[in-house]
């Protein structure tokens, strides 16, 4: 389904959303939460996300998304496990404490198998490692979105 120039310009205030398809509003409207400290990854993750079709916030770190009030309405929170401050890892911690936490993927440079066990023991669904895979990061957040609002990210 195509939106016309001139149904949009007919009225400005009108929500465009209405004429989209069903799945084309659902997909825009899943948040998909960002959190990394490095500014190149976070954009390019975004990026991606939006690319994908689902709404991106990003974040800096670990606090700054704790602080935007998005926890409770995130439908996948993708992660980098190494940030000061509060690590991934204790971010989803601190989100499943609160009862909040979403289908978590993190992403990471460094990929020991003790932070891969520490990463899903605590409930992730995956760890990616960088540089990303676009592929790899779709169908991870498709995943993520079908396993439903908590996922697995019950703790462990």
């Amino acid at each position: 389904m195509s939106i016309s120039p001139s149904a949009v310009m007919a009225d400005p205030d009108a929500p465009v959303a209405s004429a989209l398809p069903a799945a084309a509003v659902a997909a825009a409207t899943t948040i998909v939460a960002v959190v990394d400290d490095d500014p190149f990854v976070r954009a390019a993750t975004g990026s991606l996300v939006r690319a994908f079709g689902w709404e991106a916030h990003t974040f800096c770190s670990a606090e700054d998304y704790l602080a935007s009030g998005l926890a409770a309405r995130t439908a996948c929170l993708v992660c980098d496990i190494q940030m000061e401050r509060l690590d991934g890892i204790g971010l989803l911690a601190r989100l499943q404490k609160d009862g909040v936490a979403p289908p978590t993927l993190f992403i990471t440079a460094l990929t020991s198998e003790t932070v891969r066990r520490r990463a899903l023991g605590q409930g992730a669904l995956h760890v990616i490692d960088k540089p990303i895979d676009a592929n790899e990061l779709e169908e991870w957040v498709q995943r993520a979105l079908a396993s439903g609002p908590r996922g697995r990210a019950s703790g462990g």
